[in-house]
């Protein structure tokens, strides 16, 4: 969500400067979700190394919650407002990095390590306000998720599976058996696929919802797994 941040220039020459930037949506050091203004902001405009010029923007932040001050790092390009409007920016940096990363089970780690990856790093970019890209993030981590079960479910499928020509859409379909999962990964997609194009289909829902429905196809996959380990307990005896 953005703002409108009025910082204060480094250089005494040049006034005050109103900036439509984001602002973070969570303390990156508790957690916690946070929407408020910074207590500060200041600015330095530098020219580029083809002629052009660069702003770069510094906005204190404090979260009520920890009781703690953090600094986000904008970068804005052109040189002054133009037209009565004001100049977006995006985030470059935030000190510290931000920690907090969903937990998931082992079970779920051995089994697409690489949906582990890509949803911590969307995560961490949707940490630092960078909601315009980790919805696509959050979807690709959904991919690699449905398709490293389905494999798991249809070995013999692997190379089919894993083929460019297979689309999540088909994958769900085919090669997913259980219709709680499917329900789940299904609606999953077509919210993650919002995230990737212009306008939204589904306006009533967002990349929380996203978050939400990616975890509960996590944990059918994880009641899948551990019921397949209970059943080959059961076989052994």
């Amino acid at each position: 969500m953005n703002k409108l941040i009025t910082a204060s220039s480094l250089n005494p020459d040049i006034e005050n400067e109103s900036f439509d930037l984001p602002v973070p949506t969570q303390c990156p050091i508790c957690s916690i979700a946070y929407f408020d203004k910074p207590l500060a902001a200041y600015y330095i405009e530098s020219e580029t190394f083809l002629g052009g010029h660069e702003t770069n923007i510094y906005a204190i932040y404090f979260c009520p919650h920890c009781e703690h001050v953090f600094l986000v790092q904008y970068s804005s390009s052109g040189h002054s407002a133009y037209y009565g409007r004001h100049r977006t920016g995006y985030i470059t940096h935030v000190y510290p990095s931000p920690s907090g990363k969903t937990n998931f089970t082992d079970h779920i780690k051995n089994l697409s390590p690489k949906f582990i990856e890509i949803y911590h790093q969307s995560e961490e970019a949707e940490h630092i306000g960078l909601t315009e890209i980790c919805g696509m993030g959050y979807r690709k981590a959904l991919e690699f998720l449905v398709k490293d079960f389905a494999i798991y479910s249809h070995p013999d499928k692997q190379t089919e599976i894993e083929s460019p020509k297979m689309i999540l859409s088909k994958c769900i379909a085919d090669y997913i058996d259980s219709e709680k999962i499917k329900v789940m990964a299904k609606a999953s997609s077509w919210i993650g696929n919002d995230e990737t194009h212009y306008s939204h289909t589904h306006e009533k829902y967002n990349v929380k919802d996203l978050k939400r429905f990616i975890n509960t196809t996590a944990a059918f996959i994880e009641f899948e797994l551990n019921l397949a380990d209970a059943s080959y307990l059961l076989s052994s005896e």
